[in-house]
């Protein structure tokens, strides 16, 4: 019998992390992950938790139809179908059991992008990351919402990555993300200096305002600076917001701005997030 999870995305394989440390091996079998190298770099440990690892392809997939076919895939693990091949569908319709993986802000809309609620059974387990559950959209009450913890846990340190310079005691943060752009208007109130933490897909980034002597462009995450910056952050569509959200430190302020066309809920929750907290300011 095996467990299969697919990770496609560095967020999919935390939350599977999670959900496999959590959990012993019930009536023992193998356990795969079918992961995206392109998208993610697997740990150490992850060798420990996956013996068994195999780069996401079409072959690999159609490979498993078969063993699906035949009842010995007894679990599959993942975030969503969307753009999925046959092979993965008729995995998907074959496995035994489906278990849904956190997918980022999709809990938090009404209308998900990735995931489509429909395409999977009512009351499986649906493991999500507890950042914001009052946010939470009421589609996800079509499952089992299991906790996985906090993806932003404020009572740990950030996670490592590449070294940075430190945060300086003022100036602006600009997480670029969509929406961020629309920051750009309020440029001559931002706080200086700037740095910058461009986007790491370059056809998403949006802010497009020059770095001017003294700003910096910063090739470190977010995670890094956020939990001890004491300044400005501007942030739009992303789930930086959440960690800006939940590790802003007194007397820092957090302003945030999503692109037009966002979803309403998402908005709304983001509203109201600044109505009770003056440090967080809504751009509409």
């Amino acid at each position: 019998m095996i467990r299969v999870t697919l990770a496609s995305n560095a967020l999919h394989l935390e939350a599977a992390r999670r959900l496999r440390r959590s959990q012993e091996v019930a009536g023992g079998g193998l356990e795969l992950l079918i992961w995206e190298p392109r998208r993610m770099r697997l740990g150490p440990q992850d060798s420990r938790l996956w013996p068994l690892r195999l780069p996401v392809h079409p072959l690999t997939l159609s490979l498993l139809v078969p063993l699906a076919r035949a009842g010995a895939v007894r679990e599959l693990r993942l975030a969503h179908l969307r753009n999925a091949g046959r092979a993965l569908r008729r995995l998907a319709a074959r496995a035994r059991r489906l278990v849904l993986l956190d997918d980022g802000l999709d809990q938090y809309r009404e209308a998900p992008r990735a995931v489509d609620p429909l395409a999977f059974p009512a009351g499986i387990d649906y493991w999500l990351f507890s950042d914001a559950p009052a946010w939470r959209a009421p589609w996800c009450a079509r499952f089992r919402c299991r906790d996985l913890g906090p993806l932003f846990d404020r009572r740990h340190d950030p996670p490592q990555g590449v070294p940075g310079p430190p945060p300086p005691p003022q100036g602006t943060l600009i997480i670029d993300s969509p929406g961020v752009e629309r920051l750009q208007e309020q440029a001559g109130s931002l706080p200086k200096p700037w740095w910058l933490i461009p986007h790491p897909v370059r056809a998403k980034r949006s802010w497009t305002l020059p770095l001017a002597a003294g700003d910096t462009c910063l090739q470190v995450p977010p995670e890094q600076l956020l939990p001890s910056w004491r300044g400005t952050v501007l942030v739009g569509e992303s789930l930086m917001l959440l960690a800006a959200l939940r590790w802003r430190v007194s007397g820092s302020v957090v302003r945030v701005a999503l692109p037009p066309g966002s979803d309403e809920r998402l908005r709304a929750s983001v509203r109201g997030e600044a109505a009770e907290d003056a440090a967080v300011i809504w751009c509409e």
